[in-house]
């Protein structure tokens, strides 16, 4: 019985015993599973670079081969077409920041050449890998960039470096594993080495170096993070690697003296012509003028002293035209609901046909008038008669006098030294861009040639229309406008990132556009008729403008009478000197305790000494207002940068990612 007892018991143990077995595999096998669920998922693929490689090459002449191997998985998000490799083109580099060139050597996939193209932009050279209508199945891809590039290495008092940024900083994506192989000239032996992870500027030294060989070296990095690189610094001996000769007297400055030659010649040529076409003839003296020179009208008088049109010429020949009885001007005050005076308005009545003895401008501005009625009024409203008159009055007086002020102002001369500077810089700013192989310097260049030669054509232009008192507009209008620009473009090219060549290009486009404006004003030759005539003005405009005491002073001046005042009133006008004239006239009323009542002219009791200028204003701003048409209204509806070798930088710089 006991031993029944015994093996019951013993049964009992081993049927527990197995049961904690088969629970502790079952928890195991669950856990197993478990366990290769969140293997499966933690793994599954990202798009990102499997691997970096740069294998690069020391050449004596300082030039390095470098043959980057990228592997990618894609998933066809970013990594579409291919990749995409940048290299910045200028960098610090023995103390000096120069450009830096890239030659493409060799681009693959997969073992196979494969297309690419090249863009320039901010500084910077980027490569795209892939064809733009050819898309990319999901999986791995090995691609293979191999470049030259020159001048890479740093030279120091007692050992030569290479420092070099190996991947660059503008990756996007997380790198798993990145190395690079430097291998120096033969006779070359590694004095020393270093090597720096991280961002930008890190110290972090997450990587390690092994020495193949005397002139070789490989350097391990680990993996990376999005925008992190590896920098390496190897330093050499001496004498292994030759220095770039430094550039000649005339590599560095042959542009800037050619463009010194061709601009002394311009100055030479300048000075020439100017004896030759530009020196004025000497101007008469002027002499008091007691009567109107050559019997010219007062708008002919204000268009040859000014050297151009002015709104008040039509207004003086209304007033001439009143004075001679042939018109009569009425001035009366409009007023508004309140009985306040709003403004002036002015009835002009023909009295007479006009005489064939008028001048031809104002024969033609009575037949404008007075075509329908013999009255009009100017009250500021818009009226297509005045425009009418006010645009044939204009264009009658450019027909008439325009070619006799610009007889001799030589324009076209200006012709030949424009198309030398322009050429020349041209010229000049290739072959510098030629020699700096800047591609965006080039496009740069071309956009702000073609601004400046807009802005010279157009100031040109203006200048060549600046007539009588509308000068000071202009001006204003190219200093508001374009003056701001024009500085703006000189302060860019002068401290923007160019060569010394590039600068000297726009230098001599500045001082040639300067030396063609100077020379545009000074090759202009006035006729000597013109003098003449300008000669008789200014002395009938220094008699009218004299104050009384002066007038004394002169050989037998008229006495002033109410036929003097009224005939000479419109040159007074378009001379500027309409209140000395009138306070003259005035004066000698007051003197002479003499009455006087205009029979050309009614309105308000303003007093002689101030009837020219109220007609000046006044009227020529109504005729103004009233040849102006309303406007009509509208509605509208709604990469890297570089170090000295003391932490993470260097050069390539640059980056890359997908496209």
């Amino acid at each position: 019985m006991k031993r029944l007892f015994i093996f019951v018991l013993f049964s009992f143990f081993l049927l527990f015993k197995a049961q904690e077995q088969a629970t502790a595999a079952a928890a195991a096998a669950i856990a197993d599973a478990v366990g290769d669920s969140i293997t499966t998922e933690s793994t599954e693929p990202t798009e990102r670079i499997l691997s970096f490689h740069s294998d690069i090459t020391v050449h004596k002449n300082s030039s390095l081969t470098v043959t980057e191997t990228i592997v990618i998985n894609s998933l066809g998000y970013n990594f579409k077409r291919g990749i995409f490799r940048t290299f910045p083109s200028v960098r610090n580099l023995n103390g000096k920041t120069k450009k830096v060139k890239f030659k493409i050597l060799s681009v693959k996939k997969d073992g196979v050449t494969e297309h690419y193209s090249t863009t320039y932009e901010s500084s910077q050279k980027t490569i795209y890998v892939g064809n733009e209508d050819t898309y990319l199945d999901p999986g791995k891809y090995t691609y293979q960039i191999t470049y030259e590039t020159p001048d890479q290495i740093g030279f120091f008092p007692k050992y030569d470096e290479l420092y070099w940024n190996v991947n660059g900083m503008a990756w996007d994506f997380p790198i798993d594993k990145i190395s690079a192989t430097v291998h120096l000239p033969q006779g070359a032996k590694i004095l020393q080495n270093a090597c720096y992870s991280g961002v930008e500027g890190s110290r972090a030294q997450n990587c390690s170096s092994k020495i193949i060989s005397d002139n070789e070296i490989e350097w391990q990095g680990g993996s990376l993070l999005s925008r992190e690189n590896l920098t390496i610094a190897v330093g050499f001996p001496k004498g292994i690697v030759m220095p770039p000769p430094p550039p000649s007297f005339l590599e560095k400055n042959g542009i800037s003296m050619f463009l010194l030659l061709v601009f002394g010649g311009l100055l030479l040529y300048g000075y020439n012509s100017w004896k030759k076409y530009g020196v004025d003839p000497e101007k008469p003296v002027v002499y008091p003028q007691f009567n109107v020179p050559e019997d010219m009208s007062p708008a002919e008088l204000g268009y040859i002293h000014h050297e151009g049109y002015n709104a008040n010429y039509l207004t003086a020949s209304l007033v001439n035209l009143a004075v001679k009885k042939f018109v009569v001007i009425k001035e009366t005050t409009q007023k508004s609901l309140l009985g306040i005076s709003s403004g002036k308005k002015y009835e002009i009545t023909k009295l007479k046909e006009p005489s064939p003895k008028l001048a031809k401008e104002e024969i033609g501005l009575m037949n404008d008038l007075f075509s329908k009625s013999s009255t009009i009024m100017l009250d500021g409203s818009y009226n297509s008669k005045i425009e009418r008159a006010v645009g044939n009055f204009t264009h009658n007086m450019t027909f008439q006098y325009k070619a006799f002020i610009k007889e001799g102002n030589n324009s076209n001369k200006v012709v030949r030294p424009a198309i030398v500077v322009f050429a020349i810089f041209i010229l000049t700013f290739i072959v510098s861009s030629i020699i700096g192989d800047s591609t965006e310097q080039l496009v740069i260049g071309v956009f702000g040639l073609i601004f400046v030669i807009i802005f010279f054509a157009i100031t040109m232009v203006l200048i060549s229309k600046m007539e009588g008192l509308n000068k000071g507009c202009i001006i204003a209008f190219i200093a508001i406008f374009f003056l701001p620009f024009f500085i703006g473009f000189i302060i860019f090219f002068i401290a923007g990132n160019f060569d010394q060549n590039t600068r000297s290009s726009f230098l001599f486009l500045i001082a040639g556009i300067g030396f063609l404006f100077a020379y545009r004003y000074l090759i202009k030759r006035p006729s000597e008729e013109k003098l003449r005539k300008q000669s008789l003005i200014d002395g009938f405009k220094m008699y009218m403008g004299a104050a009384e005491n002066e007038v004394i002073k002169f050989h037998n001046p008229p006495q002033m009478t109410p036929a003097i005042f009224e005939t000479y009133l419109p040159y007074a006008m378009v001379l500027g000197v309409d209140k000395i004239w009138g306070k003259k006239f005035q004066d000698m009323l007051e003197q002479m305790s003499v009455d006087y009542t205009s029979d050309w002219y009614t309105g308000s009791p303003i007093g002689f000494a101030g009837l020219g200028n109220t007609l000046n204003s006044s009227l020529t701003n109504s005729i103004s207002s009233g040849s102006t048409p309303p406007s009509s209204s509208s509605s509208s509806g709604s990469s890297s940068s570089f170090s000295s070798g003391s932490s993470g930088g260097g050069f390539s710089g640059g980056g890359g990612g997908g496209w």
